[in-house]
């Protein structure tokens, strides 16, 4: 009796012929088997790589029964093609693997079963041309104070077989685990217990279904497996995320598929200017954590894109301020970096155009200018009273003076706080009664905070020395009012 399953996609079957020792084949009938019950695919973006498991019942008669795999029209890379019995695996028992050398892109398995029995077995193998990617939506509180936040998967098939009712699941971060595999299905020739240890202790410690590899057309007693050893460190290296229920994955199509959904994210909102990270604008930085203080922390948040948007608001006559159900403003888009489990996140949605900036130089000047004299071989000051310059003389001392005003003009709805760093290298005297702190030794931090509605002039001077004038290689913070020169 012969047994056949049919795989609707290009040609991708498995045809299972169970052979009494005694039957010749002119008794052989066909019969057409279930298909799968279940699939599961493991993707691993940063190989180009997918594992697949499938599951089918299949009855199998006692004695020697032969299953025929065909791969044909797919990106399934023959020499990772597994078979394993799921039930009663004492009984049943595989005699060897034979790839066939008049029908390509086919093999055989032969086995040999102790009793008559329905089976359950497990097909796995890896193919290509599945990938994924991750983007995002939040929607920020008309105040800024928090956000929600869904999560979004887009499945891409492109591997020559549909996949219905696939439990799907997602590896993020690079992995060593896939690095190796190139390397277990070329190398083929170790024995089959050293592959059975990593079995273990891949199921053991990650849950992926292990690799087998086959040499390619040849016919052997025992399949010649190569099994190489996982260092644990590397499994905690990534982590593999499940989506939740089963999705059919088509050939050549592409699927989204919400992953997550987060009503309420507290965030942190802040107004930086810091040229050398964000450039010369004033940008709306969004501050969370992946944690579960931020309703966030249940896993590592792979790199993907974000639309942010803000809920809209209403000033009524009372003066007072109002959410407004009927519509979203968006804010931009950004790119979130993969994120692991208690890592911080900024998201720079650029410029807010209800908040302005300025920084205005005001009045530049230098003193303190000291010359000095080749022939009295002597350094005196400009404002000493007793200076003459000639060509004999030349200047190796000053300070540079410098007043700026920064302009700042909150017309948004709600109070924002302004962070502002400037690095200024060199021996620094920087004055301002504002609150200032150093960020490092040529680096300050000026914070302020705006109502809604509020104009705010900021103004500091920094005295740079130069020359003979320079004693040290750092900033020094003095507090004093400055006054406009104007």
């Amino acid at each position: 009796m012969q047994f056949i399953i049919n795989k609707k996609i290009l040609g991708l079957g498995l045809l299972l012929i169970i052979l009494a020792s005694t039957a010749v084949a002119k008794n052989i009938d066909l019969s057409t088997l279930p298909a799968r019950n279940k699939v599961q695919l493991t993707i691993y973006n940063s190989e180009n790589l997918t594992l697949v498991r499938e599951t089918r019942q299949v009855s199998i008669k006692k004695g020697r029964n032969q299953l025929q795999f065909s791969w044909a029209n797919t990106q399934i890379d023959p020499t990772s093609v597994q078979i394993e019995f799921i039930s009663h695996p004492m009984d049943i028992h595989l005699v060897n693997t034979r790839f066939a050398h008049d029908k390509p892109q086919m093999l055989y398995w032969h086995i040999n079963s102790e009793i008559n029995q329905l089976s359950t077995v497990e097909i796995s193998y890896f193919t290509t041309g599945i990938s994924w990617k991750a983007d995002y939506s939040a929607i920020l509180s008309a105040d800024g104070k928090n956000m929600s936040w869904d999560s979004f998967v887009t499945v891409s098939n492109y591997s020559g077989e549909d996949y219905d009712n696939a439990q799907v699941r997602l590896v993020l971060g690079k992995i060593n685990l896939v690095e190796q595999v190139g390397d277990i299905v070329s190398q083929a020739k170790a024995k089959k217990n050293r592959v059975r240890s990593l079995q273990r202790e891949l199921r053991k410690k990650t849950k992926v279904m292990p690799m087998v590899a086959y040499a390619d057309a040849v016919e052997f007693e025992e399949p010649l497996i190569e099994g190489k050893s996982i260092e644990k460190k590397s499994l905690s290296e990534y982590t593999i995320f499940t989506i939740e229920g089963t999705e059919n994955i088509a050939n050549l199509s592409a699927k989204k598929l919400r992953s997550n959904t987060t009503k309420q994210v507290n965030i942190d909102m802040v107004y930086r200017y810091r040229v050398k990270e964000y450039g010369s604008n004033l940008s709306r930085i969004l501050l969370f954590k992946n944690d579960k203080k931020s309703s966030l922390g249940e896993s590592a948040l792979p790199e993907g894109r974000v639309q942010i948007y803000q809920e809209n608001t209403d000033k009524k006559k009372d003066g007072q301020t109002h959410n407004r159900q009927d519509g979203l403003t968006y804010i931009s888009a950004v790119t979130l970096n993969y994120t692991a489990i208690n890592e911080k996140i900024e998201l720079n949605t650029g410029v807010n155009p209800e908040v302005s900036f300025e920084l205005i130089p005001l009045k530049d000047w230098h003193d303190q200018i000291w010359m000095y004299y080749n022939k009295a071989n002597v350094y005196r000051r400009l404002d000493d009273g007793h200076i003459k310059v000639d060509h004999n003389s030349r200047v190796v001392g000053w300070n540079e003076h410098q007043i700026l005003k920064q302009k700042i003009n909150n017309s948004s709805d709600s109070p924002i706080k302004i962070e502002i760093r400037r690095t200024i290298s060199g021996d620094v005297l920087f004055k301002s009664a504002l609150d200032v702190k150093k960020h490092d030794y040529k680096t300050i931090d000026i914070v302020t905070q705006l109502r809604s509605g509020e104009r705010q002039e900021l103004l500091y001077e920094t005295v740079l020395k130069k020359g003979r004038n320079k004693k040290q290689n750092q900033v020094i913070l003095s507090a004093k009012t400055i006054k406009s020169p104007y």
